[in-house]
């Protein structure tokens, strides 16, 4: 019952001819065969030697501007296939699907602050079915402010492979699934000041980390971008999250067709007697378009590492190294098809990280991706479980939009 009205309201759009509406949706199929990290087996008790698995994910997506409101919507389906969702039975009895199934569908939690559990899951077998509203939200215009009621995508932020300002949207420069982005629960109030200097404000709710019948986690979060000159943009945020004080910010600077970034986070311990270490992250990058056929990305930064974190977690840092540099490039060897490239190096344990993508534009809004994740070094970090997860994997992705 939950999805029929927010369904009905995005199939209902184009019936409401006297509005301005807009519908758009893409539907991507993937299959990839992938071997297993040989220390994943013997450490982690992850007993699998090679695999196939399947996903097909789509997005049906509503907007309806009337006078200065909108509605907007989006519904997020998922459906995977493995039999790496089925390891053998061990003496204790039945086990959990292996932990890589997690990173093939990484962001695999799609609201990341969650109050009303708009979400279906179901695991039968060797298939897992997912139907998400991560996006169902109304807006309001008055004068220069902006307000926005319900689940909606938080955007800001220029890290693609780490992010660290944003806690609500996590970067997917690391895998192979594109097109997706997390819903967040509460009110946001934006003001537009002027040209120079804009503020947004979030007040939002998470029952995830005690549970649905749990307490109310709440987020009060401040963000702001201070345009300081053509060139020169300082961001800033900071409040309560996660039930942790964070605050922190990013430095950016355009130099003709490149940009300079750097970003810093803090986040303190659990405000409860939950046992937890301060986090820090750091990151500094440059973009550039090197030629009108080649770009390329610089990203170098520090992630602390959160000693309490276990496998059952690992989405929410899901980045597998502590200290890192990656370098990805994007060549444009003819209009339809193009090369990609990305190489992440940990600094302090050796683990080096290919990527490697050739993406072809079949017309008619129609995209194939050939691509390859290699952990070329394995790195020396005993005590790194992400690293350790990290498979061998080729594939394909066939997306179609509408």
């Amino acid at each position: 019952m939950k999805f029929l009205l927010p369904l009905a309201l995005i199939c209902s759009f184009p019936v409401w001819s006297k509005y301005d509406t807009e519908f758009s949706g893409n539907v991507e199929t993937q299959g990839r065969f992938t071997w297993n990290n040989e220390m994943a087996k013997s450490d982690l008790l992850q007993d699998w030697k090679k695999g196939d698995f399947y996903l097909i994910y789509g997005n049906l997506s509503g907007k309806l501007n009337f006078d200065q409101s909108r509605v907007e919507a989006n519904w997020f389906l998922r459906g995977s296939a493995s039999e790496l969702y089925t390891p053998q039975e061990s003496p204790l009895g039945d086990r959990p699907p292996y932990f890589v199934t997690q990173i093939f569908t990484y962001p695999n939690k799609l609201v990341a602050r969650d109050l009303f559990n708009l979400q279906y899951e179901n695991r039968d077998g060797v298939f897992k079915a997912e139907s998400v509203l991560n996006k169902f939200l109304y807006e309001y215009d008055i004068g220069n402010h902006r307000i926005t009621v319900g689940r909606m995508y938080i955007n800001y932020g220029q890290g693609e492979i780490f992010n660290p300002i944003n806690p609500f949207n996590q970067p997917t420069g690391l895998t192979a699934i594109s097109q997706v982005a997390q819903g967040n629960d509460g009110i946001a109030v934006d003001y537009f000041f002027n040209d120079k200097f804009s503020l947004d404000l979030f007040v939002l709710g998470d029952k995830r980390i005690h549970g649905y019948d749990g307490e109310v986690s709440r987020t009060l979060w401040a963000h702001g971008e201070i345009q300081a000159s053509d060139d020169l943009q300082l961001d800033f945020v900071f409040g309560e999250d996660q039930n942790r004080h964070k605050a922190g910010g990013q430095y950016s600077y355009r130099l003709g067709e490149s940009i300079l970034f750097a970003q810093i986070l803090y986040q303190s311990e659990y405000l409860d007697a939950t046992p937890s270490n301060s986090l820090f992250d750091g990151l500094l990058a440059y973009d550039r378009q090197l030629t009108s056929k080649w770009h390329v990305r610089f990203e170098g930064g520090y992630q602390q590492k959160n000693k309490f974190a276990t496998l059952s977690n690992l989405g929410e840092r899901f980045l597998p190294t502590e200290y890192f540099l990656a370098l990805a490039n994007q060549y444009e060897i003819h209009p339809l098809v193009k090369l990609n490239g990305t190489a992440i190096n940990d600094v302090k344990s050796g683990f080096t990280y290919l990527i490697a993508k050739i993406a072809l534009d079949l017309g008619r809004d129609m995209e194939l991706d050939l691509f390859g994740f290699v952990p070329v070094s394995k790195g020396d970090e005993a005590d790194n479980v992400a690293q350790k997860l990290v498979t061998t994997d080729i594939g394909f992705a066939l997306r179609k939009f509408f």
